[in-house]
């Protein structure tokens, strides 16, 4: 029975502390190990933006000008010229062996082509199985041979009698002004670091609700789990998740702070909705760890069955491939998954900087899932558990 002088859910936590007390690794997943594993997360993408990718250069024309454009190229912050060559075979192979991603052909007689005002080619070639690979350096390529191609106009005009004025003019008779919104730097640290470390959570946040309950069932001790609650199973569940819940708020707080704090992305929205959707989340991934337990009672079936769901689910989120372009069945599930209906929540308010009423669906929808998770979770654990036969399964 439950000590009189504590409510029972207390009694129940204080039972789950002496428990992950004793048991390092344990506790270790809801501390130190999903630390380590979202801050070397973080850290793979601090940089921000790709740099110094390397690319090859088949110089056929060997000119002043060819060498110039070599070292713009060089000199962009995002580009690492590799290999100067004019042996075709040569860059191809660097391209194949991945010792460069890219290769521009500069063509043979170029100066002399351009000062007798012709125009010329010059092909870019990238790896397109790298995706960020291409997209960064085709835009930095992009714009160092725009760059240069724009002086070498401007000064011809300039040359043919034009004013600086009228040379800009005549060369832009339409200009084109880009603005970008809600991440300016392009960095891939605040729109994919940041989903990531909160895809790295949701993980452990479900095999903490999994193994809390999973090793009462294991160990056969469900019955001095219930006598600690008055025999309550309500009582019994949310005192056991208590400290997870508690932890895993902790997490959240560390992220805000090393996101929003240390590295200066700042939350341009509501700071009330980004940490409810935290707290949300973390609630979504409690609630389906022990819906898993509940339907599996059994601590290994049920880690199994936590991993194939919630690992991949970074996958399905929308984050990495737009959800409007993935198959039904893809779309389906990844509307089934709490994760992709976070990450909307946190990237409108955190980034975007919307009104908290534009994300309140994204809310309730989490805060469904809490509720039809842990509901039947809840049902399945009080109508199976009880039987000592599912006790004690590995």
């Amino acid at each position: 029975m439950a000590n009189s002088n504590h409510h029972p859910a207390m009694a129940v936590a204080a039972r789950e502390w002496r428990r992950l007390r004793a048991d390092p690794w344990d506790f270790g997943m809801l501390t130190w190990i999903p630390l380590l594993m979202w801050l070397m997360m973080w850290w793979i993408l601090s940089a921000g933006v790709p740099r110094n990718l390397p690319l090859a250069v088949i110089d056929g024309d060997g000119s002043s000008l060819s060498r110039n454009l070599v070292r713009w190229l060089d000199a962009s912050p995002g580009l690492h010229v590799a290999l100067v060559t004019q042996d075709r075979d040569e860059a191809l192979r660097g391209l194949r062996e991945r010792h460069v991603f890219g290769i521009l052909s500069i063509p043979k007689d170029m100066q002399a082509d351009i000062a007798t005002g012709r125009s010329v080619p010059v092909q870019w070639a990238y790896n397109a199985q790298f995706a960020v690979h291409a997209g960064s350096m085709t835009r930095d390529v992009r714009a160092v041979a725009t760059t240069l191609s724009v002086g070498i106009e401007r000064i011809g005009r300039e040359k043919r009698g034009a004013s600086v004025i009228q040379a800009n003019e005549l060369y832009e008779p339409i200009r084109m002004r880009l603005v970008t919104l809600f991440n300016e730097s392009g960095s891939y640290e605040s729109f994919l670091g940041l989903a990531a470390v909160m895809s790295i959570l949701q993980i452990f946040i479900a095999l903490g609700a999994v193994t809390a309950i999973g090793v009462e069932l294991r160990d056969a001790t469900v019955p001095q789990w219930l006598a600690s609650a008055n025999d309550r199973w309500s009582i019994a569940i949310l005192g056991k998740l208590a400290l997870p819940m508690l932890a895993f708020l902790v997490h959240g707080l560390l992220v805000i702070a090393l996101f929003a704090g240390l590295r200066g992305w700042r939350i341009e929205g509501s700071v009330a909705m980004t940490l409810g959707g935290i707290a949300l989340l973390t609630l979504a991934y409690l609630a389906l760890g022990l819906l898993i337990i509940g339907a599996c009672l059994s601590l290994r079936t049920a880690l199994s069955a936590t991993a194939f769901i919630a690992a991949p689910a970074f996958a399905f989120s929308g984050q990495g491939f737009p959800l409007l372009a993935m198959p039904a069945v893809a779309r389906a599930w990844a509307e089934a998954l709490p994760l992709t209906h976070y990450l909307q929540l946190q990237s409108r308010t955190w980034l975007e900087g919307a009104p908290w009423r534009s994300t309140l669906p994204e809310a309730l929808v989490l805060l469904g899932f809490t509720a039809g998770f842990g509901l039947i979770g809840a049902l399945l654990l009080a109508w199976r558990g009880r039987h000592p036969g599912n006790w004690g399964r590995r």
